[in-house]
């Protein structure tokens, strides 16, 4: 069932002035006006595989905006939009909006969204981001490295013949899209940001009430909330991260706080701590160990048997999946890492290897989206200035001396495709500074990718109307899978001016290891 379209304001046209009656009568040639562009929001029939899967109240619609907006007269995207409002008799004033994840499965948005409205008694607003989901176009995504597949599973992380093939894979990419007249230049999180201003503009609205955002896309509301002062009353964000992809230092410091956190809940845990007394002496013997012996295995990954190799950076990124990533084997780390430790591949950990999209884990938080667009990840990371000198040094402060993770995080294959997308740095990467509405952040006490010690010392920057709530042993995206989360969200969202509970998370289900 769709719902009625809104009136939206009028535009007022723009006024022509100049020398119309005395170009009649004296010969002039008035100059013509600059070429202006305006973004539209066109309401329509939803896709039909969205259409299929919702049972509530909703519409779909186009907004159409310039993929560069220095050029007036240049090419365009177009973005899908829903809208869903909450079910009659709960609703509450004012239009919010969510900065991610890209909805662009059908699930996500009649799923996900319709929940959310529910939940917090507000309509809300979502589009996919440029460069990514199904239904928008034109699309930042690689299949030329897709179909590496699960190559990476049976060579060494820094295994050359395969970082090689990774960089043509991504110069193919870049090729294709260029000779399609897409500059993946256009897909920055600035130019997000200026997506979403655009449909605030387009729908109508005065400002968003509320606004959430989750995981990396965080950084784009950040964005917004920097260039846009006043047009969001307040902002939630679950998991978030605080700047775009800028190299992968801070990734060393998280992992490790992510460790330290395990190995306090198996301190913690009796039944843990009986089995492995010291899980954090195992840790650093399982990564001196395959470091001179990898771990070396076969597992099959539906009707394929796939050769596994585990070394030192690929049994580091695979820890930091398994703590912070949705899926990942969080409840058998322990075990993974004794057997390791003792020369044993752990069942859990080759599946993990195995079905790793090449050079995911370690490095994203979600390694098997359909909605995830390499493009738009690498313009991002490639976009933003490296970190240097003294500053890389304090960016991994905190991470163990064991050189696998400079392999994995300071020289990331990332870092060698970057020539090859051809998206150099510009300006400098912007810095949080107080925003000046309440803001709720909201992070896992086992998050290797926004841990709670990070979560905390951004909030001290943003200002006093920032709470923070931690959700002791949880993983990222607290909001997906914990109930505590969503009621301290809904709470909040009722009187954001009003700290939010520290403690609301307290009785969180223990963690078990198996």
């Amino acid at each position: 069932m769709r719902i009625p379209q809104r009136t939206h304001r009028p535009k007022l046209a723009a006024a022509i002035t100049g020398c119309l009656m005395t170009g009649l009568l004296l010969g002039c040639t008035p100059t013509p006006p600059p070429v202006t562009f305006r973004p539209s929001l066109v309401w329509g029939v939803c896709p039909a595989d969205v259409e299929t899967t919702f049972l509530s109240p909703h519409q779909c619609g186009t907004l159409t905006v310039l993929a560069n907006r220095a050029e007036p007269e240049g090419a365009t995207i177009t973005l899908l939009v829903g809208e869903v409002p909450p079910p009659s008799g709960v609703a509450v004033p004012g239009i919010g909006t969510s900065f991610g994840p890209n909805f662009g499965d059908a699930e996500a948005i009649s799923g996900a969204m319709a929940a959310g409205t529910s939940r917090m008694g507000r309509t809300g607003l979502q589009m996919e981001w440029r460069g990514s989901g199904p239904h928008s176009t034109p699309s930042l995504r690689c299949p030329e490295v897709d179909r590496l597949g699960v190559r990476a599973a049976g060579v060494a992380h820094d295994d050359a013949g395969l970082r090689a093939t990774f960089v043509t894979a991504v110069a193919a990419c870049a090729k294709r899209l260029r000779s399609h007249d897409v500059d993946p230049a256009d897909y920055t999180t600035a130019a997000m940001a200026q997506d979403m201003e655009d449909l605030r503009v387009a729908a109508g609205i005065d400002r968003w009430e509320m606004a959430g955002a989750y995981g990396t896309q965080s950084a784009v509301l950040f964005e917004y909330l920097r260039r846009y002062p006043g047009r969001v009353k307040a902002a939630y964000l679950d998991s978030p991260a605080f700047t775009s992809p800028t190299g992968f230092y801070g990734g060393a410091a998280a992992l490790q706080q992510g460790l330290d956190a395990l190995f306090r809940t198996c301190q913690q845990t009796p039944a843990c701590r009986a089995d492995y007394p010291d899980l954090q002496g195992l840790w650093s013997q399982a990564l001196d160990g395959v470091a001179t012996h990898p771990l070396r295995g076969r597992t099959s990954v539906g009707d394929q048997h796939v050769s596994v190799l585990v070394d030192a950076p690929k049994l580091l990124r695979a820890t930091r999946l398994a703590l912070g990533a949705e899926g990942g084997p969080l409840t058998a780390l322990p075990r993974i890492i004794s057997d390791a430790a003792h020369g044993r591949l752990a069942p859990e950990l080759a599946q993990t290897v195995a079905t790793d999209p090449i050079f995911c884990s370690g490095y994203r938080p979600q390694c098997r989206d359909p909605r995830f667009s390499l493009g738009v990840f690498l313009t991002n990371f490639c976009h933003t200035p490296a970190v240097h000198g003294q500053e890389a040094t304090d960016a991994i402060r905190g991470a163990s001396s064991n050189p696998a993770y400079p392999s994995v995080f300071k020289d990331s294959p990332y870092t060698e495709a970057c020539p090859a997308w051809d998206t150099p740095p510009e300006g400098t990467t912007p810095t949080l500074s107080s925003i000046g509405i309440p803001l709720l952040l909201m992070s896992g006490g086992l998050d290797s990718f926004s841990p709670p010690a990070t979560t905390q010392t951004a909030a001290d920057t943003l200002g006093p109307q920032t709470s923070v709530l931690e959700v002791p042993g949880g993983i990222h995206n607290v909001l997906g899978f914990y109930e505590c989360a969503i009621t301290a969200r809904n709470t909040w969202n009722r009187e954001p001016a009003r700290p939010a509970p520290r403690d609301v998370c307290a009785n969180a289900p223990a963690m078990h290891f198996r």
